[in-house]
């Protein structure tokens, strides 16, 4: 057996976005259009337990999208211009779901000017670096597809991406150091 620790990185932001738009209306009241919207958390919640008892990892982080522009907005302004915004009924459920991620023992990062995927591939960098094995789970294409030349775990049909990163071979964006002093929120 091993002795090499695990480092388990989440996109959080892929995940709570398959779980909004894979459960159904769930309401807290039940038919109650006017009640609070709850069926991302309850996706959250079901996608993470089910990926811990699944993957063991000494290390697990759910990496979030910080609220506002990014670098790339500053250096490519037509920057995901097209993108729809976000709905209203999700945007009300990304602080409880946090707050439940940590909860159930997650550390919970978002670096503010960053996106989710240029986080994950920097902690996936060092944590190599460093001897750990990295594994990445994503319900995005992007992060696990273009920006990694290693094979992907088997995934059950519409299941979230796992990936194996191998040292060096994942490449962030951002430069480590920028992320060094990030000054985000974590948990």
């Amino acid at each position: 057996m091993s002795d090499k620790k695990t480092l388990l990185l989440v996109d959080g932001s892929s995940y709570l976005y398959r779980a909004f738009h894979a459960m159904p209306d769930l309401r807290a009241v039940p038919g109650d259009p006017a009640s609070p919207a709850t069926g991302a958390i309850r996706g959250m919640i079901n996608m993470m337990e089910r990926l811990r008892k699944d993957i063991p990892a000494e290390y697990a982080v759910c990496v979030f999208d910080a609220k506002g522009p990014t670098f790339r907005d500053e250096i490519y302004p037509e920057y995901k211009q097209n993108r729809s915004p976000m709905p209203d009924d999700l945007r009300s459920q990304i602080e409880p779901i946090h707050e439940l991620v940590r909860l159930m023992g997650w550390k919970v990062l978002d670096v503010p000017g960053v996106e989710a995927d240029d986080v994950i591939g920097t902690l996936a960098a060092v944590g190599s670096s460093h001897g750990i094995e990295v594994i990445v789970s994503s319900g995005d294409k992007d992060p696990v597809g273009q920006r990694t030349h290693h094979h992907h775990r088997h995934h059950e049909r519409q299941a979230p991406r796992f990936g194996r990163c191998a040292r060096g071979v994942w490449r962030a964006c951002q430069p480590h150091a920028r992320l060094s002093n990030f000054g985000g929120r974590y948990g």
